[in-house]
């Protein structure tokens, strides 16, 4: 005859007052989860309504959250912040996982503060984060950066000549058109196709502002300096396009 299976025994009671392992990582999630509310109602005190997009993203930076929610508030900030926004993303720009986020949430606020931060990192950075700076403040076409990206293309230890000419080039001012010329005729070899990129940037800038003459000065730069490829052919398109002298 087969035997009866035996009942299995009983699983050994809690210990009286210790908490089930499940319980505890419930309370640490739900206690997390509150962090960046608590950070918004603190934020209010501060100039920034409760509970707005702008301050839940900033708490959000201030918490304990993860790279990714970080990242994702650094992109919110770029369309609903403002000025209390800037020093938060500045503060980020030197962080490996998160700076180009931060210079993304730069270059989407239009006060002039958000420039001046960009400006202001320049010295302390280097390397790729310098280089994102740079290009950030091509993005973003203020004038008012051209000169601190003259000394940079014409810098070379600091190693972001190229990205320097690049955002001249994106700016498109007289002032930056007169450094890209400059390169692209008398700087490095390194960097005369670079320039000559930068100079068909700036020329449709400046043909579109009402200087022509400008834009046929560095189109004319692009013929003479760059002798293969296909940025001479473009230069000569682009000058035909251009008002007669």
């Amino acid at each position: 005859m087969m035997p009866k299976p035996t009942a299995c025994a009983a699983a050994p009671a809690a210990r009286r007052g210790t908490p089930e392992p499940k319980i505890l990582l419930d309370t640490m999630i739900a206690i997390r989860s509150f962090v960046p509310s608590l950070l918004v109602l603190a934020l209010s005190g501060s100039g920034l309504a409760a509970e707005t997009p702008e301050a839940t993203a900033l708490a959000v930076l201030a918490s304990q959250a993860g790279v990714h929610e970080k990242a994702r508030a650094c992109q919110q900030l770029g369309v609903v912040g403002g000025p209390a926004s800037i020093p938060a993303l500045a503060a980020l720009l030197d962080q490996e996982h998160l700076a180009d986020y931060a210079r993304s949430g730069l270059e989407g606020i239009k006060d002039p503060a958000a420039e001046a931060a960009l400006l202001k990192a320049l010295p302390k950075l280097e390397g790729l984060y310098l280089a994102g700076v740079v290009n950030s403040l091509g993005v973003r076409r203020d004038p008012a950066a051209v000169p601190d990206l003259q000394k940079l293309a014409l810098d070379p230890k600091r190693g972001v000549a190229s990205e320097a000419v690049a955002s001249l080039g994106m700016i498109g001012s007289v002032e930056a058109a007169k450094t890209i010329n400059m390169v692209l005729t008398t700087g490095p070899a390194e960097l005369r196709v670079p320039a000559a990129h930068a100079a068909l940037a700036a020329a449709a800038r400046l043909a579109k502002a009402g200087d022509p003459a400008a834009a046929r000065v560095l189109l004319d730069a692009v013929v003479r300096t760059v002798t293969t490829g296909a940025l001479p052919a473009v230069a000569k398109h682009q000058m035909a396009a251009l008002p007669a002298k």
